[in-house]
């Protein structure tokens, strides 16, 4: 007689037991239930409770609500079955669930507080509400191919792997808020028509939205996500919007121009929150060294904070400071970002004066007209001093001779351009030295 080898017997073993789930689920506690009666009670209409079931197949169409509570399902394979009744799993433990071929809910298709080892929802058409909220996912976590035409909830979800959706669709609001993800969480060629909530959601590896279409807000609001969050390679509708208030995130790749506008704290005048927000765009820009970005969300923090600040004509220093705020250092030098605007700034300024003396030109003492072959005081003559005037008070300040030499109201344009003059350049100087430096 043939020995039996035990490492053979206990190799077996291990291959027919069924699994246990990592908090030692009790599954071989409960009764053992047929699969051919399962189903049978199913098609009735009635619930099951407290049982254990292996290799039950739902397939074709169930006219009665499909209730399982407290079951452990071995197995469970989903194909090509119709649903016209609410389906719910509730407190159940699921081990390699399949979905192989295309099934449809016709109403609400619920895993509340369920735990799921190796399972894969592929092909599923939920037409009411789905809910998977604070139910547990050992391993992997994969939807394929699923199309979520109401509300998709999944409120308080956790996963110890990885967790991804491919080709989904959702039609109503995705809720994936206070999720945690002990890997990394992927969205692929994924479409979202309403609001995308990540609230208060832990991810310790990357968050990538791949090359997923977003017609509504991605909620990113307390989301702590620990690694690179991808979002330069989604494409956006006309009414999509962001939010990031309170979030923990070093290392997000998106481009101004997918924000620009599209904030939604400042599009509702919330000028605080946005100013906070753009704050952790600077932070995020400058942890990837990307400047010019980094310019960008510090100019449009400077502004929110302008906006933000309370203004009343009752008080008209308020008042006067915000138009200083905005003529000077806004449109000057764009808060220091942007040495360019300080140059047109002042070459507009210049202009704007250049015309004055030219009107004026009769209160300025010329001893020789600066074409001496041309009328003194003719348009090219009045053209050509008031341009020579407006360069020299400019750029030199109060020490020009045509303080010395005017009179009359000219004397007060001559004042400001001079004042002016100093406070441009004097950003000019900021501004670029701030490019050059960093």
């Amino acid at each position: 007689m043939t020995e039996l080898n035990p490492a053979s017997e206990d190799l077996e073993a291990t291959n027919h037991a069924p699994e246990e789930l990592p908090d030692d689920s009790p599954s071989g506690r409960l009764p053992l239930m047929d699969a051919a009666t399962a189903l049978a009670m199913l098609k009735e209409g009635q619930p099951l409770a407290d049982v254990r079931i292996e290799k039950l197949t739902l397939q074709g169409e169930f006219t009665a609500p499909v209730i399982f509570k407290n079951v452990v399902l071995d197995r469970l394979t989903i194909k090509k079955a119709i649903f016209h009744e609410v389906v719910e799993f509730a407190k159940c433990t699921i081990y390699r669930a399949r979905c192989e071929r295309k099934s449809t809910f016709e109403k609400s298709f619920c895993m509340h507080a369920c735990k799921l080892k190796g399972c894969i929802f592929s092909g599923l058409t939920i037409q009411g509400l789905a809910r998977f909220d604070l139910s547990e996912f050992f391993g992997k976590g994969d939807f394929k191919y699923c199309v979520f035409q109401k509300d998709a909830k999944f409120w308080e979800v956790t996963c110890d792997g990885w967790f991804g959706f491919q080709h989904c669709e959702f039609h109503g609001l995705a809720d994936l808020r206070s999720m945690s993800i002990g890997q990394g969480l992927t969205f692929n060629h994924c479409l979202f028509q309403k609001d995308v909530l990540f609230r208060g959601i832990s991810i310790e590896k990357k968050l990538d939205f791949d090359v997923s279409h977003f017609d509504g807000m991605i909620d990113l609001s307390k989301a702590k996500l620990r690694d690179f969050v991808y979002l330069e390679t989604i494409s956006q509708g006309v009414r999509q919007q962001f939010a990031f208030a309170n979030a923990v995130v070093d290392r997000m790749l998106i481009k101004p121009k997918q924000i620009e506008g599209r904030l939604a704290s400042e599009n509702t005048g919330d000028h605080e929150l946005a100013m906070r927000e753009y704050g952790l765009l600077k932070a995020i820009f400058q942890t990837l060294h990307r400047f010019d970005e980094e310019d960008w969300a510090y100019y449009r923090f400077k502004v929110n904070q302008r906006k933000s600040k309370p203004r009343s004509w009752l008080k008209p220093w308020t008042k006067l400071a915000q138009i200083c705020d905005l003529v000077f250092l806004d449109w000057g030098c764009g808060y220091g970002t942007n040495p360019g605007r300080a140059v047109v700034s002042a070459l507009l300024a210049m202009l704007f004066f250049a015309v004055l003396y030219a009107i004026g030109y009769q209160h300025f003492e010329i001893d020789s007209p600066p074409i001496a072959d041309l009328p003194a005081d003719g348009i090219i003559n009045r053209v050509v001093y008031s341009l020579m005037t407006t360069v020299s008070v400019f750029t030199s300040g109060f020490g020009g001779d045509q303080f010395n030499t005017a009179h009359g109201w000219v004397l007060i344009p001559l004042n400001i351009e001079a004042l002016l003059g100093t406070l441009l350049w004097g950003l000019f100087v900021v501004a670029f030295s701030r490019k050059v430096i960093r």
